[in-house]
């Protein structure tokens, strides 16, 4: 093949074998792909699969000096169970989030097929746009799929998994702070202390209440719309159940218009906007978190939820989560005659 360098297909060949040539063998795990060195906010790191993330940087637009400002001190702790510190970056576009061991295992294999599955356009996984390594710690960056103008007044905001994990984190503007309890926490509470009077405070009552509007609701959609999204949910599972990865969320932010209220600008995120009685809501969502694979202590897990925790559970084998979760999630998105899509 005669052309410039990389145009010919055994070049790439060649180039994606020198990618993923193995360097390193850990435990069982699959080979380590090459790295390469970038900067991050004048931090040079190590990069993992970068041919693959540049590419969706490449098809979405994204600069390769995306992160100069960002700083990898102004990580912190997240809230919610797994509390991995995480940060905007400073157009807050992009988050980035120290990953587990587990989940960094997980990225180095999965990461052809997941952003195959982003790159085709009919999926709601947030773009993934860069896997890192600095010092010991491990991080991603990806897509925020939520509109970054600060102005916006959230009707409700939801993370949604299609069992009783889930919770609504914002509502009308306010945020609700996450107050758990444990099946397994014998010495503070139990499950059923959700129904008993004066067994709560004010936040945890609040934050159950969220929990129930959030597993119940529904969202209404023309009959084009509510197709689409069930088609990606559906898609989207089946890929993840292939993969053997499981406790995905849809994050799912609603904003609520009047009719003639000018719509904000989609920005490359997944937004649907419809009329629906007297007011416009605008859906913005995408799938995180989905990187945890069916482990050991997964499984021990399940064991101890199974007699105590409200059904149905979130810790299940991948196949059983996919279910749940096209299931669930595609009954909440209704398709109502008389809505409108507003253009």
């Amino acid at each position: 093949c005669v052309g410039a360098p990389g145009s010919c297909p055994s070049d790439r060949v060649a180039d994606r074998g020198r990618e993923h040539a193995t360097v390193a063998m850990t435990g069982g795990l699959a080979p380590v792909p090459q790295a390469s060195e970038i900067v991050v906010g004048g931090t040079t790191v190590i990069t993992h699969n970068d041919m693959v993330f540049h590419s969706l940087r490449e098809a979405h637009g994204v600069p390769e000096d995306f992160l100069v400002d960002f700083k990898l001190s102004a990580l912190k702790p997240a809230g919610g169970k797994g509390g991995e510190p995480m940060a905007f970056s400073k157009d807050r576009r992009f988050i980035v989030k120290k990953l587990s061991d587990g989940d960094h295992a997980s990225l180095l294999k999965f990461a052809d097929q997941i952003v195959a599955k982003t790159r085709d356009g009919d999926s709601l996984i947030c773009p993934m746009y860069l896997h890192f390594s600095s010092g010991s710690s491990h991080l991603l960056c990806m897509r925020n799929c939520l509109p970054v103008n600060k102005d916006i007044i959230w009707h409700k905001k939801y993370d949604l998994k299609g069992n009783r994990d889930d919770k609504t984190m914002e509502e009308d503007g306010d945020d609700i702070p996450e107050v758990h309890k444990r099946c397994f926490h014998f010495h503070t509470c139990w499950y059923g202390c959700d129904v008993i009077p004066l067994c709560n405070t004010a936040d945890r009552k609040r934050y159950y209440k969220g929990k129930q509007h959030a597993f119940e609701c529904a969202f209404d959609m023309t009959g084009p719309q509510a197709a689409l999204v069930k088609k990606m949910i559906s898609s989207d599972a089946q890929l993840f159940a292939d993969l053997g990865t499981m406790d995905y969320s849809l994050i799912l932010g609603v904003i609520q218009l009047g009719t003639n209220d000018a719509v904000p600008v989609a920005d490359g995120l997944k937004q649907f906007v419809v009329n629906s009685g007297g007011y416009t809501y605008v859906y913005y969502m995408g799938i995180i978190d989905f990187l945890q694979e069916w482990t050991a202590i997964k499984k021990v897990a399940a064991l101890i939820k199974a007699p105590f925790a409200p059904k149905p559970l979130s810790t299940v084998p991948p196949v059983k989560y996919a279910q749940q979760f096209t299931k669930r999630l595609g009954d909440k998105f209704v398709a109502d005659s008389s809505a409108t899509n507003r253009v």
